[in-house]
């Protein structure tokens, strides 16, 4: 399978030359592949914002390459713009970004700019809102008469309606409550299953990435720590115990299970799995039928 995105000794330093310089990224690479669901984990100032905002060109790296498609994304600055438009960004509280003066222009926005108009603007402004779970009504209201999660969903699907090739999600359900946070989270995997587009999702919270990622970059200290498929990751509890990470509360308690001789799977990593793997021991011990 041929790399979608390719990073190659990636490194990024803020205020180089100063007093204050600090290196943010050290020395990243690696490649994702299309249509993979990739997460992106790491404690605070590990790296994660910094590496992905790199991604689309919003900072250009103080070395190393980002290769979309085999080509430099900065092999022809001029046209950077361009990038942004295959590799859409939803930043952490991205309601804030609302500017327009109804929801349905404020989704619009990016997709215009793009080139899109007429029938095929609306299209993708109506395609893009039903992603987000946001009703129709809502399209001609004021993005501030919305609730706090319908800003949310509304920010998201103006990115969604430039269609990007990689969308990049930091920390999208950061402040929501609970519900918030699984019907925002449900309808980015919606959306991953029917667009079979790539997506990139920077998250704290360890059970959310469990179940939604592939594969799961770690960042500790601006390097990358691990890059594997989700299972082997949350297999190495001892080490991400070390950069202050831990694994899904869930996937503990199965280990604990298996630290008492009991046999359950390793590497369970949903209350679902959790369930079956219970159900299976308890009719092999005769407990259930």
């Amino acid at each position: 399978m041929s790399a979608l995105l390719e990073l190659k000794n990636l490194s990024f330093v803020y205020g180089q030359g100063t007093p204050f310089e600090k290196k943010a990224v050290s020395d990243v690479s690696l490649s994702v592949n299309k249509g993979e669901f990739i997460g992106i984990i790491g404690h605070t100032g590990s790296g994660k914002s910094t590496l992905v905002q790199m991604l689309n060109g919003l900072i250009k790296p103080t070395e190393g390459q980002v290769i979309l498609e085999g080509e430099d994304i900065w092999k022809k600055p001029k046209e950077i713009r361009k990038v942004r438009f295959r590799v859409g960004m939803v930043f952490q509280y991205p309601e804030y970004q609302l500017f327009e003066e109804t929801v349905r222009k404020d989704i619009a926005f990016g997709p215009s700019n793009k080139g899109l108009k007429g029938e095929e603007l609306d299209k993708a402004v109506e395609r893009a809102a039903a992603f987000t779970g946001l009703k129709s009504d809502l399209l001609d209201s004021s993005p501030f008469e919305l609730s706090g999660g319908e800003k949310r969903r509304a920010a998201i699907a103006g990115v969604i309606a430039m269609d990007p090739e990689i969308l990049i999600l930091d920390e999208p359900t950061a402040g929501l409550d609970p519900m918030g946070r699984e019907i925002l989270l449900s309808q980015i995997v919606n959306y991953h299953k029917e667009r079979g587009n790539t997506v990139l999702l920077v998250s704290h919270s360890m059970e959310d990435i469990a179940r939604v990622a592939d594969r799961i970059i770690v960042m500790n200290q601006s390097r990358l720590f691990a890059f594997d498929e989700t299972k082997k990751i949350f297999a190495r509890g001892d080490e991400l115990g070390q950069i202050g990470l831990q694994v899904p509360q869930i996937t503990r308690i199965m280990q604990r299970l298996r630290g008492m001789g009991y046999d359950v799977p390793d590497g369970v990593l949903t209350v679902d799995e959790a369930f079956s793997a219970v159900c299976s021991l308890l009719k092999k011990e005769g407990r259930i039928w």
